[in-house]
């Protein structure tokens, strides 16, 4: 079903007002609008402020919507035409790219918008980035920013750093260094952050040394390192231990991180961190290695933890130039 109406002169008419200047549209499967392209000037009214869509395009950031549409015709995401300041929970911030959520609350601010490829280098993009500061019971810091997710209720989601950047988090364990981000409970209590370096973290199981080398940095949403809203520990991913349990009824399992084949070229391999989580309720560890979980009772068995060698964590120093993890630092 329709929820707009194309007008004269490449205009295209919606519940909130009309759009004009449209260049291009497209519609979802059922013929609700999804994205226009514009290439005139437009100023939108929302929750972030009166916003100017994109309607001029750049070798950094072309072929994008100017505008992406909900089914239901409210505004799901802007691309700016060039950065301004936004009306965000945490005071004005300056942006590229918001997305909202299907009622209109502001849901991701993106500082930069560009398109990281050959005409375009990540290097590039961040000489054009601000560094913003920000102060929460468990950190201050100024960095570089990727984005920043929030609740619908205004609270902080997630707080994505721009590749390369890294943060000192104060946690139960100690302070970690963090990289790509770190994501936070709606409470404001820290709920996962990913370690820029490994760290050995006292678990209910032993010490471990939690380290994720290939943990992509697209958002801070979820991390390889998870607490609970107490601060304990209930997530993290190894690349330097392997454990094996030893049950009441005397077997042996063993459980390790694995060599797979890197899915960003089909053909090197990398070592798949194993992910272990526990559930302090009902005095349980499950462990994942791949597609296969293990769920062990803790007080029913034996661990012994040892060191794991691998003969690659992650790809090679050649590629650090072409990659957005930012593990090089």
């Amino acid at each position: 079903m329709h929820n707009f109406d194309l007008l004269e002169n490449n205009a295209i008419q919606l519940a909130s007002g009309v759009l004009a200047g449209v260049e291009s549209y497209s519609c979802y499967p059922d013929g609700e609008l999804l994205g226009v392209k514009l290439a005139a000037k437009n100023t939108l009214a929302t929750n972030a402020g009166e916003l100017i869509p994109a309607y001029t395009e750049t070798h950094r950031r072309k072929n994008k919507y100017s505008v992406e549409f909900y089914q239901s015709g409210m505004i799901k995401k802007i691309a700016l035409n060039e950065i301004q300041e936004v009306q965000t929970p945490l005071g004005e911030l300056p942006a590229e790219l918001v997305m909202f959520f299907e009622t209109g609350e502001l849901k991701r601010v993106f500082p930069l918008d560009g398109k990281i490829g050959g005409m375009w280098s990540e290097q590039e993009e961040k000489t054009l980035a601000i560094p913003l500061s920000f102060e929460l019971p468990f950190t201050a810091f100024t960095a570089i920013i990727g984005g920043i997710a929030f609740y619908r209720s205004g609270v902080i989601r997630s707080i994505t750093l721009f590749p390369g950047e890294t943060i000192p988090i104060a946690t139960t364990y100690g302070k970690i260094m963090a990289r790509n981000g770190f994501s936070l409970y709606e409470s404001g209590k820290l709920e996962s952050l990913e370690p820029s370096a490994p760290m050995v973290i006292q678990t209910p199981i032993g010490a471990i040394t939690a380290f994720d080398p290939n943990a992509l940095g697209i958002n801070a949403d979820i991390n390889s390192l998870a607490f609970d809203e107490d601060g304990k520990i209930i997530a993290l991913t190894t690349v330097h231990n392997r454990i094996a349990a030893q049950t009441a009824d005397g077997q042996l399992l063993q459980f390790a991180p694995r060599e797979v084949v890197n899915p960003l070229d089909d053909e090197s391999m990398i070592t798949e961190g194993l992910k272990i989580s526990f559930d302090y309720d009902t005095d349980t560890v499950q462990f994942a290695e791949g597609e296969n979980h293990t769920i062990l009772l803790i007080s029913g068995c034996a661990f012994t933890i040892t060191a794991h060698s691998a003969s690659t964590l992650m790809c090679s120093p050649a590629d650090c130039a072409g990659c957005a993890v930012g593990c090089k630092s």
